[in-house]
Protein backbone atom coordinates (compact mmCIF):
# COMPACT_ATOMS: atom_id res chain seq x y z
CA UNK A 1 0.00 0.00 0.00
CA UNK A 2 1.33 3.43 -0.90
CA UNK A 3 1.88 6.12 1.72
CA UNK A 4 -0.74 8.35 0.11
CA UNK A 5 -3.33 5.58 0.22
CA UNK A 6 -2.39 4.78 3.82
CA UNK A 7 -2.93 8.42 4.76
CA UNK A 8 -6.29 8.39 3.01
CA UNK A 9 -7.41 5.24 4.82
CA UNK A 10 -6.40 6.57 8.24
CA UNK A 11 -7.72 10.09 7.76
CA UNK A 12 -10.97 8.78 6.32
CA UNK A 13 -11.37 6.49 9.31
CA UNK A 14 -10.80 9.39 11.68
CA UNK A 15 -13.15 11.73 9.79
CA UNK A 16 -12.28 15.39 10.27
CA UNK A 17 -9.30 14.97 12.59
CA UNK A 18 -6.31 16.93 11.27
CA UNK A 19 -3.70 14.93 13.21
CA UNK A 20 -4.32 11.21 13.28
CA UNK A 21 -1.07 10.13 14.93
CA UNK A 22 1.62 11.56 17.18
CA UNK A 23 4.91 9.81 16.51
CA UNK A 24 7.44 9.95 19.33
CA UNK A 25 11.03 9.28 18.25
CA UNK A 26 13.49 8.06 20.90
CA UNK A 27 17.23 7.65 20.47
CA UNK A 28 17.81 4.42 22.40
CA UNK A 29 20.46 1.67 22.19
CA UNK A 30 17.78 -0.87 21.25
CA UNK A 31 14.22 -0.64 19.99
CA UNK A 32 11.87 -1.58 22.86
CA UNK A 33 9.09 -4.08 22.26
CA UNK A 34 6.50 -1.44 23.16
CA UNK A 35 7.53 0.73 20.20
CA UNK A 36 6.11 0.34 16.68
CA UNK A 37 9.20 0.72 14.47
CA UNK A 38 12.19 2.90 13.64
CA UNK A 39 12.82 6.08 11.68
CA UNK A 40 15.53 6.97 9.18
CA UNK A 41 18.06 7.64 11.97
CA UNK A 42 17.35 4.31 13.66
CA UNK A 43 15.39 5.92 16.48
CA UNK A 44 12.59 3.94 18.07
CA UNK A 45 9.12 5.18 17.07
CA UNK A 46 5.92 4.95 19.09
CA UNK A 47 2.71 5.92 17.29
CA UNK A 48 0.45 7.60 19.82
CA UNK A 49 -3.14 7.25 18.63
CA UNK A 50 -2.63 3.90 16.92
CA UNK A 51 -4.84 2.17 19.50
CA UNK A 52 -7.86 4.02 18.11
CA UNK A 53 -7.40 2.82 14.53
CA UNK A 54 -8.47 -0.74 15.09
CA UNK A 55 -6.74 -3.98 14.14
CA UNK A 56 -8.20 -4.92 10.76
CA UNK A 57 -5.83 -5.75 7.91
CA UNK A 58 -6.42 -2.51 6.05
CA UNK A 59 -5.47 -0.42 9.09
CA UNK A 60 -2.45 -2.61 9.77
CA UNK A 61 -1.25 -2.09 6.21
CA UNK A 62 -1.85 1.63 6.54
CA UNK A 63 0.16 1.83 9.76
CA UNK A 64 2.97 -0.14 8.14
CA UNK A 65 3.01 2.30 5.25
CA UNK A 66 3.21 5.23 7.70
CA UNK A 67 6.17 3.56 9.44
CA UNK A 68 7.85 2.94 6.10
CA UNK A 69 7.47 6.63 5.33
CA UNK A 70 9.06 7.59 8.65
CA UNK A 71 11.87 5.15 7.99
CA UNK A 72 12.40 6.93 4.68
CA UNK A 73 12.82 10.21 6.61
CA UNK A 74 9.43 11.57 5.59
CA UNK A 75 6.65 12.53 8.01
CA UNK A 76 3.36 11.89 6.20
CA UNK A 77 0.33 14.12 6.37
CA UNK A 78 -1.80 13.51 9.44
CA UNK A 79 1.21 12.47 11.52
CA UNK A 80 3.00 14.86 13.89
CA UNK A 81 6.55 13.87 14.91
CA UNK A 82 8.53 14.83 18.02
CA UNK A 83 12.09 13.54 18.50
CA UNK A 84 14.34 13.37 21.56
CA UNK A 85 18.07 13.22 22.24
CA UNK A 86 19.65 10.14 23.90
CA UNK A 87 19.49 11.05 27.60
CA UNK A 88 16.00 12.52 27.36
CA UNK A 89 14.98 9.36 25.49
CA UNK A 90 16.40 7.21 28.30
CA UNK A 91 14.34 9.21 30.81
CA UNK A 92 11.16 8.72 28.77
CA UNK A 93 11.86 5.00 28.33
CA UNK A 94 12.40 4.49 32.06
CA UNK A 95 9.17 6.29 32.88
CA UNK A 96 7.18 4.38 30.25
CA UNK A 97 8.48 0.86 30.75
CA UNK A 98 11.05 0.71 33.54
CA UNK A 99 10.82 -1.17 36.82
CA UNK A 100 11.02 1.92 39.04
CA UNK A 101 8.15 3.46 40.94
CA UNK A 102 9.57 6.99 40.88
CA UNK A 103 11.83 8.65 38.30
CA UNK A 104 13.80 11.89 38.62
CA UNK A 105 15.31 13.76 35.70
CA UNK A 106 17.68 16.58 36.64
CA UNK A 107 19.88 18.77 34.52
CA UNK A 108 20.80 22.35 33.58
CA UNK A 109 18.65 24.84 31.75
CA UNK A 110 17.88 24.06 28.15
CA UNK A 111 18.46 20.32 28.51
CA UNK A 112 14.89 19.45 27.50
CA UNK A 113 13.62 18.03 30.79
CA UNK A 114 10.30 19.86 30.77
CA UNK A 115 9.45 18.87 27.20
CA UNK A 116 10.13 15.21 27.95
CA UNK A 117 7.21 15.00 30.37
CA UNK A 118 4.42 15.63 27.80
CA UNK A 119 5.94 12.93 25.59
CA UNK A 120 6.13 10.32 28.31
CA UNK A 121 2.55 11.09 29.38
CA UNK A 122 1.45 10.63 25.77
CA UNK A 123 3.32 7.32 25.57
CA UNK A 124 1.89 6.13 28.87
CA UNK A 125 -1.61 6.99 27.65
CA UNK A 126 -1.16 5.08 24.38
CA UNK A 127 0.11 1.95 26.11
CA UNK A 128 -2.56 2.39 28.80
CA UNK A 129 -5.22 2.22 26.08
CA UNK A 130 -3.56 -0.69 24.28
CA UNK A 131 -3.67 -2.54 27.59
CA UNK A 132 -7.44 -2.25 27.67
CA UNK A 133 -7.75 0.62 30.15
CA UNK A 134 -10.19 3.46 29.65
CA UNK A 135 -8.97 6.87 28.54
CA UNK A 136 -8.09 9.56 29.36
CA UNK A 137 -5.00 8.89 31.40
CA UNK A 138 -5.29 11.14 34.45
CA UNK A 139 -2.20 12.76 35.90
CA UNK A 140 -1.68 15.10 38.82
CA UNK A 141 0.86 17.66 37.58
CA UNK A 142 2.56 19.23 40.60
CA UNK A 143 4.08 22.73 40.69
CA UNK A 144 4.79 25.03 43.60
CA UNK A 145 2.09 27.44 42.37
CA UNK A 146 -0.56 27.61 39.68
CA UNK A 147 1.12 30.74 38.34
CA UNK A 148 4.32 28.80 37.71
CA UNK A 149 2.31 25.94 36.24
CA UNK A 150 0.93 28.36 33.66
CA UNK A 151 4.23 30.14 32.97
CA UNK A 152 6.45 27.06 32.95
CA UNK A 153 4.48 24.03 31.81
CA UNK A 154 1.49 25.72 30.19
CA UNK A 155 3.57 27.80 27.82
CA UNK A 156 5.83 24.83 27.04
CA UNK A 157 2.81 22.81 25.92
CA UNK A 158 1.73 25.63 23.62
CA UNK A 159 5.03 25.71 21.75
CA UNK A 160 4.97 24.83 18.01
CA UNK A 161 6.73 21.52 18.60
CA UNK A 162 3.43 20.07 19.81
CA UNK A 163 1.41 21.26 16.84
CA UNK A 164 -1.55 22.26 18.98
CA UNK A 165 -2.09 18.73 20.30
CA UNK A 166 -1.78 19.93 23.89
CA UNK A 167 -4.28 22.58 25.00
CA UNK A 168 -5.17 24.27 28.28
CA UNK A 169 -8.63 24.64 29.75
CA UNK A 170 -10.45 25.41 33.01
CA UNK A 171 -8.70 28.75 33.50
CA UNK A 172 -5.40 27.14 32.36
CA UNK A 173 -5.45 24.68 35.24
CA UNK A 174 -5.85 21.55 33.14
CA UNK A 175 -3.68 20.35 30.25
CA UNK A 176 -5.30 18.08 27.67
CA UNK A 177 -3.67 15.98 24.95
CA UNK A 178 -5.96 15.25 22.00
CA UNK A 179 -4.97 13.04 19.09
CA UNK A 180 -7.48 12.31 16.33
CA UNK A 181 -10.02 14.33 18.27
CA UNK A 182 -9.86 12.05 21.30
CA UNK A 183 -8.67 12.96 24.79
CA UNK A 184 -5.68 10.82 25.68
CA UNK A 185 -4.31 12.67 28.70
CA UNK A 186 -5.74 15.11 31.21
CA UNK A 187 -3.12 16.70 33.46
CA UNK A 188 -4.46 18.49 36.52
CA UNK A 189 -2.15 21.32 37.61
CA UNK A 190 -1.70 21.50 41.38
CA UNK A 191 -0.09 24.43 43.20
CA UNK A 192 1.30 22.64 46.24
CA UNK A 193 1.95 25.83 48.23
CA UNK A 194 -1.59 27.08 47.69
CA UNK A 195 -3.68 25.28 50.31
CA UNK A 196 -6.85 25.54 48.23
CA UNK A 197 -5.19 24.13 45.13
CA UNK A 198 -3.30 21.55 47.20
CA UNK A 199 -6.60 19.90 48.12
CA UNK A 200 -6.46 18.37 44.64
CA UNK A 201 -3.50 16.27 45.81
CA UNK A 202 -6.06 13.85 47.18
CA UNK A 203 -7.81 13.36 43.82
CA UNK A 204 -7.43 9.91 42.29
CA UNK A 205 -5.08 9.60 39.33
CA UNK A 206 -3.19 7.06 37.26
CA UNK A 207 0.24 8.72 37.27
CA UNK A 208 2.04 11.70 38.79
CA UNK A 209 4.29 14.41 37.35
CA UNK A 210 6.20 17.05 39.36
CA UNK A 211 7.78 20.10 37.74
CA UNK A 212 10.65 22.08 39.32
CA UNK A 213 10.81 20.16 42.58
CA UNK A 214 13.62 22.52 43.67
CA UNK A 215 13.54 26.30 43.10
CA UNK A 216 16.36 27.59 40.91
CA UNK A 217 17.11 31.04 42.30
CA UNK A 218 16.27 30.99 46.01
CA UNK A 219 15.38 28.67 48.86
CA UNK A 220 11.67 29.48 48.85
CA UNK A 221 9.24 27.74 46.57
CA UNK A 222 9.63 24.27 45.18
CA UNK A 223 7.51 21.25 46.03
CA UNK A 224 7.53 19.98 49.60
CA UNK A 225 8.28 16.30 50.00
CA UNK A 226 5.23 15.68 52.17
CA UNK A 227 2.99 17.14 49.45
CA UNK A 228 4.72 14.96 46.89
CA UNK A 229 4.22 11.89 49.06
CA UNK A 230 0.57 12.75 49.59
CA UNK A 231 0.16 12.86 45.82
CA UNK A 232 1.82 9.43 45.55
CA UNK A 233 -1.01 7.95 47.59
CA UNK A 234 -3.50 9.28 45.03
CA UNK A 235 -2.20 6.99 42.25
CA UNK A 236 -5.05 4.56 42.83
CA UNK A 237 -6.64 4.29 39.38
CA UNK A 238 -5.80 1.08 37.49
CA UNK A 239 -3.23 1.40 34.74
CA UNK A 240 -0.48 -0.56 33.06
CA UNK A 241 2.36 1.50 34.58
CA UNK A 242 1.69 3.59 37.70
CA UNK A 243 4.71 5.87 37.97
CA UNK A 244 5.69 9.24 39.43
CA UNK A 245 8.09 11.42 37.44
CA UNK A 246 9.86 14.57 38.62
CA UNK A 247 12.00 17.07 36.74
CA UNK A 248 14.16 19.76 38.27
CA UNK A 249 17.32 21.80 38.00
CA UNK A 250 19.91 20.57 40.50
CA UNK A 251 19.84 22.05 43.98
CA UNK A 252 21.55 21.60 47.31
CA UNK A 253 22.67 18.13 48.34
CA UNK A 254 20.51 18.36 51.45
CA UNK A 255 17.25 18.73 49.49
CA UNK A 256 14.75 15.90 49.46
CA UNK A 257 15.09 14.97 45.75
CA UNK A 258 18.84 14.49 46.21
CA UNK A 259 18.35 12.33 49.28
CA UNK A 260 15.49 10.40 47.70
CA UNK A 261 16.98 9.71 44.27
CA UNK A 262 20.75 10.21 44.42
CA UNK A 263 22.29 9.87 47.89
CA UNK A 264 23.64 6.37 48.41
CA UNK A 265 22.31 5.29 45.04
CA UNK A 266 18.77 6.38 45.83
CA UNK A 267 15.97 4.74 47.76
CA UNK A 268 14.52 1.43 46.56
CA UNK A 269 12.20 2.01 43.62
CA UNK A 270 13.64 5.47 42.90
CA UNK A 271 15.69 5.99 39.72
CA UNK A 272 17.59 9.06 38.53
CA UNK A 273 17.90 9.89 34.83
CA UNK A 274 20.14 12.98 34.50
CA UNK A 275 20.08 14.98 31.27
CA UNK A 276 23.27 17.00 30.63
CA UNK A 277 23.33 20.18 28.60
CA UNK A 278 25.29 18.38 25.88
CA UNK A 279 22.30 16.13 25.20
CA UNK A 280 20.76 18.77 22.95
CA UNK A 281 22.91 21.91 23.19
CA UNK A 282 26.00 22.60 21.09
CA UNK A 283 29.36 23.39 22.76
CA UNK A 284 28.78 27.02 21.78
CA UNK A 285 25.38 26.96 23.48
CA UNK A 286 26.91 25.53 26.65
CA UNK A 287 29.65 28.19 26.62
CA UNK A 288 27.04 30.92 26.27
CA UNK A 289 25.00 29.40 29.09
CA UNK A 290 28.01 29.39 31.39
CA UNK A 291 28.82 32.97 30.44
CA UNK A 292 25.32 34.03 31.47
CA UNK A 293 26.14 33.01 35.06
CA UNK A 294 29.80 34.05 35.16
CA UNK A 295 29.19 36.33 38.16
CA UNK A 296 27.28 33.64 40.09
CA UNK A 297 29.40 30.49 40.49
CA UNK A 298 26.63 28.70 42.40
CA UNK A 299 24.09 29.31 39.64
CA UNK A 300 26.66 28.32 37.03
CA UNK A 301 27.06 24.99 38.81
CA UNK A 302 23.33 24.39 39.00
CA UNK A 303 21.90 25.89 35.84
CA UNK A 304 24.78 25.61 33.36
CA UNK A 305 26.77 22.58 34.50
CA UNK A 306 23.93 20.59 36.04
CA UNK A 307 25.79 20.06 39.31
CA UNK A 308 24.19 19.74 42.75
CA UNK A 309 25.51 22.61 44.85
CA UNK A 310 24.48 24.97 47.64
CA UNK A 311 22.92 28.25 46.58
CA UNK A 312 24.71 31.40 47.68
CA UNK A 313 21.85 33.63 48.78
CA UNK A 314 24.00 36.47 50.12
CA UNK A 315 27.14 37.11 52.15
CA UNK A 316 27.47 34.53 54.92
CA UNK A 317 27.18 35.86 58.46
CA UNK A 318 29.51 33.14 59.79
CA UNK A 319 32.59 34.37 57.92
CA UNK A 320 35.48 31.96 58.37
CA UNK A 321 33.35 28.89 59.05
CA UNK A 322 34.72 25.68 57.60
CA UNK A 323 32.73 22.51 58.26
CA UNK A 324 35.84 20.42 57.68
CA UNK A 325 37.59 22.27 60.50
CA UNK A 326 34.89 23.32 62.96
CA UNK A 327 32.73 20.16 62.88
CA UNK A 328 34.65 17.53 64.83
CA UNK A 329 34.86 13.89 63.79
CA UNK A 330 34.38 12.44 67.28
CA UNK A 331 31.25 13.31 69.23
CA UNK A 332 31.80 15.70 72.13
CA UNK A 333 30.20 14.85 75.47
CA UNK A 334 28.90 17.53 77.87
CA UNK A 335 30.81 17.84 81.14
CA UNK A 336 29.00 17.97 84.51
CA UNK A 337 31.97 19.95 85.87
CA UNK A 338 31.23 23.01 83.72
CA UNK A 339 28.29 25.33 83.29
CA UNK A 340 25.93 24.21 80.55
CA UNK A 341 24.38 27.09 78.62
CA UNK A 342 21.49 27.30 76.17
CA UNK A 343 21.13 30.16 73.71
CA UNK A 344 17.51 30.92 72.85
CA UNK A 345 15.70 32.64 70.01
CA UNK A 346 11.91 32.91 70.26
CA UNK A 347 9.07 33.63 67.87
CA UNK A 348 7.19 31.11 65.73
CA UNK A 349 10.39 29.23 64.93
CA UNK A 350 11.97 28.90 68.39
CA UNK A 351 15.56 27.69 68.60
CA UNK A 352 17.78 26.38 71.38
CA UNK A 353 21.54 25.97 70.89
CA UNK A 354 23.30 24.07 73.69
CA UNK A 355 26.98 24.35 74.54
CA UNK A 356 29.82 24.82 77.03
CA UNK A 357 33.28 26.37 77.25
CA UNK A 358 35.93 23.82 78.19
CA UNK A 359 39.62 24.63 78.10
CA UNK A 360 38.95 27.88 76.25
CA UNK A 361 37.02 26.11 73.50
CA UNK A 362 33.33 26.74 72.79
CA UNK A 363 31.69 23.37 72.27
CA UNK A 364 28.26 23.22 70.67
CA UNK A 365 26.42 19.96 71.24
CA UNK A 366 23.00 20.58 69.70
CA UNK A 367 21.00 23.14 67.74
CA UNK A 368 17.30 22.45 68.18
CA UNK A 369 14.50 24.15 66.26
CA UNK A 370 10.87 23.65 65.38
CA UNK A 371 8.70 25.58 62.98
CA UNK A 372 5.26 26.89 63.88
CA UNK A 373 5.36 25.88 67.54
CA UNK A 374 5.96 27.77 70.76
CA UNK A 375 8.87 27.67 73.17
CA UNK A 376 7.00 25.30 75.48
CA UNK A 377 6.53 22.76 72.70
CA UNK A 378 10.20 22.99 71.76
CA UNK A 379 11.18 22.42 75.38
CA UNK A 380 8.85 19.47 75.89
CA UNK A 381 9.51 17.75 72.56
CA UNK A 382 13.23 18.37 72.08
CA UNK A 383 15.12 20.21 74.83
CA UNK A 384 14.08 18.10 77.83
CA UNK A 385 14.59 14.77 76.01
CA UNK A 386 18.05 15.98 74.94
CA UNK A 387 19.00 17.02 78.48
CA UNK A 388 17.76 13.74 79.95
CA UNK A 389 19.88 11.77 77.49
CA UNK A 390 23.05 13.88 77.34
CA UNK A 391 23.11 16.03 80.51
CA UNK A 392 20.91 14.26 83.08
CA UNK A 393 22.49 16.15 86.00
CA UNK A 394 20.70 19.31 84.86
CA UNK A 395 17.35 17.61 85.58
CA UNK A 396 18.17 16.79 89.20
CA UNK A 397 16.76 18.74 92.12
CA UNK A 398 19.03 21.57 93.09
CA UNK A 399 21.01 21.40 89.85
CA UNK A 400 19.65 24.65 88.46
CA UNK A 401 22.82 26.50 89.41
CA UNK A 402 24.73 24.70 86.66
CA UNK A 403 22.33 25.66 83.84
CA UNK A 404 22.26 29.11 82.23
CA UNK A 405 19.80 30.38 79.62
CA UNK A 406 20.91 33.23 77.35
CA UNK A 407 17.72 34.55 75.83
CA UNK A 408 16.59 36.91 73.14
CA UNK A 409 15.46 39.97 75.20
CA UNK A 410 12.08 39.92 73.47
CA UNK A 411 11.36 36.60 75.17
CA UNK A 412 10.77 38.53 78.41
CA UNK A 413 7.72 40.18 76.86
CA UNK A 414 4.39 38.57 77.83
CA UNK A 415 2.62 36.74 75.03
CA UNK A 416 -0.58 37.76 73.29
CA UNK A 417 -2.56 34.92 74.86
CA UNK A 418 -2.00 36.15 78.42
CA UNK A 419 0.05 38.96 79.97
CA UNK A 420 1.14 36.64 82.80
CA UNK A 421 3.02 34.28 80.50
CA UNK A 422 6.29 34.91 78.67
CA UNK A 423 8.85 32.65 77.03
CA UNK A 424 11.30 33.59 79.80
CA UNK A 425 8.85 32.41 82.45
CA UNK A 426 8.18 29.18 80.57
CA UNK A 427 11.92 28.45 80.42
CA UNK A 428 12.41 29.23 84.10
CA UNK A 429 9.48 27.07 85.23
CA UNK A 430 10.17 24.06 83.00
CA UNK A 431 13.96 23.93 83.02
CA UNK A 432 15.13 25.99 85.98
CA UNK A 433 18.51 27.67 85.89
CA UNK A 434 19.68 31.24 85.62
CA UNK A 435 18.32 33.62 82.97
CA UNK A 436 20.66 36.02 81.18
CA UNK A 437 19.40 38.42 78.54
CA UNK A 438 21.47 38.65 75.40
CA UNK A 439 22.30 41.99 73.78
CA UNK A 440 19.61 43.77 71.77
CA UNK A 441 22.07 45.28 69.29
CA UNK A 442 23.34 43.13 66.44
CA UNK A 443 26.95 44.31 66.61
CA UNK A 444 28.04 42.45 69.79
CA UNK A 445 26.38 39.26 68.59
CA UNK A 446 28.12 39.49 65.23
CA UNK A 447 31.49 40.09 66.87
CA UNK A 448 31.00 37.08 69.15
CA UNK A 449 30.41 34.80 66.17
CA UNK A 450 33.35 36.19 64.21
CA UNK A 451 35.62 35.87 67.26
CA UNK A 452 35.10 32.12 67.64
CA UNK A 453 35.53 31.63 63.89
CA UNK A 454 38.77 33.59 63.71
CA UNK A 455 41.85 31.56 62.60
CA UNK A 456 43.56 31.23 65.98
CA UNK A 457 43.91 28.80 68.88
CA UNK A 458 42.80 28.95 72.52
CA UNK A 459 44.91 26.84 74.89
CA UNK A 460 45.96 24.66 71.97
CA UNK A 461 42.45 24.27 70.54
CA UNK A 462 40.35 25.94 67.88
CA UNK A 463 37.96 28.42 69.54
CA UNK A 464 34.90 26.55 68.20
CA UNK A 465 34.00 22.87 67.94
CA UNK A 466 30.60 21.62 66.75
CA UNK A 467 29.31 18.11 67.24
CA UNK A 468 28.69 16.07 64.09
CA UNK A 469 25.28 14.62 63.30
CA UNK A 470 21.64 15.49 62.87
CA UNK A 471 21.36 17.48 66.11
CA UNK A 472 23.65 20.22 64.79
CA UNK A 473 22.77 19.91 61.10
CA UNK A 474 20.66 23.08 61.03
CA UNK A 475 23.43 25.16 62.59
CA UNK A 476 26.08 23.81 60.23
CA UNK A 477 23.90 24.64 57.22
CA UNK A 478 23.19 28.10 58.63
CA UNK A 479 26.90 28.75 59.13
CA UNK A 480 27.67 27.45 55.63
CA UNK A 481 25.68 30.29 54.11
CA UNK A 482 21.96 29.98 54.75
CA UNK A 483 22.32 32.56 57.52
CA UNK A 484 23.27 35.52 55.40
CA UNK A 485 23.26 39.28 54.90
CA UNK A 486 20.92 40.58 52.20
CA UNK A 487 21.92 42.75 49.28
CA UNK A 488 20.61 46.25 48.78
CA UNK A 489 18.87 47.04 45.46
CA UNK A 490 22.13 48.49 44.12
CA UNK A 491 24.01 45.26 44.86
CA UNK A 492 25.83 46.21 48.07
CA UNK A 493 25.91 43.90 51.09
CA UNK A 494 23.79 45.15 53.99
CA UNK A 495 25.55 43.98 57.17
CA UNK A 496 23.30 45.91 59.53
CA UNK A 497 21.39 42.68 60.25
CA UNK A 498 21.01 39.21 58.74
CA UNK A 499 18.18 38.59 56.31
CA UNK A 500 14.77 38.07 57.93
CA UNK A 501 12.43 36.30 57.64
CA UNK A 502 14.71 33.36 56.97
CA UNK A 503 13.55 30.46 59.12
CA UNK A 504 14.98 28.32 60.52
CA UNK A 505 18.47 29.49 59.56
CA UNK A 506 18.36 33.01 61.01
CA UNK A 507 16.66 31.70 64.17
CA UNK A 508 19.28 29.03 64.82
CA UNK A 509 22.02 31.53 63.98
CA UNK A 510 20.68 34.10 66.44
CA UNK A 511 20.41 31.50 69.20
CA UNK A 512 24.02 30.48 68.56
CA UNK A 513 25.13 34.12 68.65
CA UNK A 514 23.50 34.65 72.06
CA UNK A 515 25.14 31.47 73.35
CA UNK A 516 28.63 32.19 72.01
CA UNK A 517 28.55 35.80 73.17
CA UNK A 518 27.85 34.79 76.77
CA UNK A 519 30.22 31.81 76.84
CA UNK A 520 33.07 34.06 75.72
CA UNK A 521 32.18 36.81 78.15
CA UNK A 522 34.76 35.92 80.79
CA UNK A 523 32.51 34.42 83.47
CA UNK A 524 34.07 31.38 85.22
CA UNK A 525 32.68 28.19 83.69
CA UNK A 526 34.46 25.56 85.82
CA UNK A 527 32.24 24.17 88.59
CA UNK A 528 35.00 22.13 90.29
CA UNK A 529 35.08 23.05 94.02
CA UNK A 530 38.18 25.05 94.90
CA UNK A 531 40.15 24.92 98.15
CA UNK A 532 39.51 28.02 100.23
CA UNK A 533 42.65 29.28 102.03
CA UNK A 534 42.10 31.53 105.06
CA UNK A 535 45.08 33.38 106.55
CA UNK A 536 44.87 34.48 110.21
CA UNK A 537 47.12 36.31 112.64
CA UNK A 538 46.66 35.57 116.37
CA UNK A 539 47.89 37.90 119.11
CA UNK A 540 47.60 36.22 122.56
CA UNK A 541 47.96 39.61 124.24
CA UNK A 542 44.97 41.12 122.46
CA UNK A 543 41.88 41.74 124.65
CA UNK A 544 39.06 39.24 124.30
CA UNK A 545 35.73 40.82 123.48
CA UNK A 546 32.24 39.51 123.78
CA UNK A 547 32.57 37.80 120.42
CA UNK A 548 35.87 36.13 121.24
CA UNK A 549 39.29 36.87 119.82
CA UNK A 550 39.67 38.75 116.59
CA UNK A 551 41.33 37.02 113.64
Amino acid sequence: MSTAKAQHVILDKLSAATTALLSIHLELPDVPAWCDGVDAQGRAVLLVGRHGLGENKTVQKSVKAILNSLQADHVPEGCHAVAYAPMASAFIAEAVAGCSKEVLSDGPRGSGKTQAVPALLAALAELHARGGHALPLKSLWLHDSLTNADIKTGQSLEQPMWGGLWTLRNDRREAVLRVAGRELVVGYFVGTRDETSAERLRAECHVLAAEEAIPSLDESGGIEERKYELALTSMRLPTRRPVAVSVTNPGDVDTWPYKRFIEGGGRPGCVRCPIPASDRLTPEDVTALRAAFRDSPDLEQRLALGEWAALRLGEAVAEGFDAGVHVVSQRLVPSPDHLLAIGWDGGHSPSAVIGQVIGGQVRIYAALNDLKVGVLELIEMQVIPWLIQHAPWTRQRGASSILVHVIDPSMSTPGQATITESAEKVIRETLGGRIVKGPVAWSPRREAVLRVLAPRHEQGHLPLAINPGAETDLLVKAFKGRWFYPHTPDGRVDRSRPRKPNSPWADVGDAAAYLVGWLCGGEPMDLTPREVKVETEFDPRAPVGLLGPRF
